[in-house]
């Protein structure tokens, strides 16, 4: 979906899409002090083959069909190409694979796109032979339940069961909180394989709270009414787990990474967006 560049903010040119991208909160990942070793980049298939894009005019991305943001993230990326005065040429990364082999992301970016949309700012999360721009967008992982008695975690008796998303760091900071508690006054946590497994486990029963990435949430209840009863409720006793949302590049693209990080700290002048202002985004985007 194209944006119309016509103002020097991205907050004012995406105003009709109810969208405000943030950044300046967040600490950007910074790049690699060490180039990466030639054993330590990834290899696929024919890359040698591949050679280096004649069009600079252009702003080459990609955006994953399995993300559940991917129109928001199209229509950040074509505000950022407005901004640097570049053509957006986006590329649909199409597969129905749920985890991405990390060669297969090397081959697309080789191939297909200057940025890669949609990757959460994980400390350390990644090799150095890929560098992340700042965040355009900042959400949260969150505690989600269908009973209506349940407004806080606090609220939920011991022994009832958390089911939660594998591995993220607000599963971790769950866990970490849990082993802190006397043996009688934990809750049961299981760990579910993905957002998909731990909603789908509070919708038959099998858990009474699910932990997941808020944007999986949303796009859900905009698409199945099965989840329209879910509600999220307060982390406390545990603090919100946020994480901001960015775009990856080849840790050699130096120059292209600065001038994104620079397009978007000038365009959205450091406005941090409020969790209700990403969802009415993701509510223009999924409406039936």
């Amino acid at each position: 979906m194209p944006v119309a560049f016509a103002f020097p903010r991205l907050t004012a040119s995406l105003l009709a899409l109810a969208l405000v991208v943030p950044t300046a909160a967040l600490t950007t990942v910074p790049a690699s002090a060490q180039e990466p070793e030639f054993n330590e980049v990834p290899y696929a298939d024919g890359q040698w083959d591949i050679g280096r894009r004649l069009d600079e005019s252009q702003l080459r991305y990609c955006v994953d069909r399995r993300d559940p943001e991917w129109e928001v993230a199209g229509a950040v990326a074509d505000a950022i190409a407005g901004a640097l005065l570049l053509e957006p040429q986006r590329y649909m990364v199409e597969n129905e694979v749920v985890l991405e082999n990390i060669t297969k992301v090397y081959e697309i970016m080789l191939e297909h796109c200057d940025i890669h949309m949609g990757f959460k700012l994980i400390p350390d999360g990644y090799d150095n032979w890929v560098t992340l721009t700042r965040a355009y967008y900042e959400a949260r992982y969150v505690f989600v339940t269908d009973d209506p008695d349940i407004a806080s975690l606090a609220d939920l008796a011991p022994g009832r069961p958390i089911g939660a998303t594998i591995g993220t760091s607000a599963h971790v900071r769950l866990v970490s909180y849990l082993k802190a508690l006397p043996a009688d006054q934990r809750w049961p946590t299981y760990p579910m394989g993905s957002n998909d497994l731990a909603l789908d486990s509070l919708l038959n029963g099998t858990v009474d709270v699910a932990l997941v990435w808020g944007p999986i949430l949303w796009a859900k209840q905009r698409a199945d009414a099965a989840y329209a009863g879910l509600h999220v409720i307060d982390s406390a006793p545990l603090p919100p787990t946020t994480l901001g949302v960015s775009a990856l590049l080849l840790s050699d693209e130096t120059f292209l990474r600065s001038a994104i990080d620079e397009a978007i700290a000038e365009l959205d002048r450091g406005e941090v967006a409020s969790e209700a202002q990403v969802r009415a985004a993701f509510a223009k985007f999924r409406s039936p």
